[in-house]
């Protein structure tokens, strides 16, 4: 059975990887690569997944039943992945509804602060809400984050503990943060959240 996609992106699984490319040239363009430059089984593997996107927007190597991690396409002239490990093997359908759901909301708002979790420290930029005046804000990135996963923030601050090393306290819960944190560091900062939402709502 054939998953509806939620948004325009083109999904391929191979090697037990979820592949996300923004559009069907681009998925075409890596495998056609990875084809003429295979052979055998992993021949094998390219050309159905070159077949399948003739016909749709995900691609299956037809050797691949779950996936272990999560590889996206950065930026449209850029040959760069963000690879993403999953924490537990998870079935296809499941994994890019974990894309759809959870990754994708991340990297729009981190787009627009201009965040690259491939570089070495990717929240270079930003710093306390003392220092918002010439730096990037951990607080105002976090609140629009909550806030995409239906978190609500009371209040919210960032406070330096040491060079690179912040607070950030969100409704009396404090988070730690760094400026060199990847895309995990933030899955794990809003499911924290997520997961302390739904006790307190549980309470209530």
């Amino acid at each position: 059975m054939e998953m509806n996609c939620k948004n325009d992106k083109v999904y391929t699984i191979c090697y037990d990887r979820l592949d996300v490319f923004n559009n069907k040239d681009e998925a075409k363009k890596f495998y056609t690569e990875c084809y003429y430059m295979s052979e055998g089984a992993e021949h094998q593997r390219y050309a159905s997944i070159l077949v399948d996107l003739n016909f749709s927007n995900i691609g299956r190597d037809n050797v691949s039943y779950d996936c272990r991690e999560i590889s996206i396409k950065v930026g449209d002239y850029s040959d760069k992945f963000l690879n993403i490990e999953l924490k537990d093997r998870s079935s296809i359908d499941d994994t890019i509804k974990y894309y759809e759901e959870k990754i994708q909301p991340i990297l729009d708002v981190s787009d627009d602060y201009g965040i690259d979790f491939n570089r070495v420290v990717p929240f270079d930029d930003f710093g306390s809400d003392e220092e918002s005046d010439y730096m990037s804000s951990f607080s105002n990135y976090y609140k629009e984050l909550f806030e995409k996963f239906n978190i609500n923030v009371d209040n919210i601050y960032t406070e330096e503990i040491s060079d690179g090393k912040y607070n950030l306290i969100v409704n009396d819960v404090e988070l730690r943060l760094r400026a060199g944190d990847k895309i995990e560091s933030v899955i794990d900062n809003i499911d924290t959240m997520l997961e302390i939402s739904k006790n307190n709502d549980l309470e209530y």
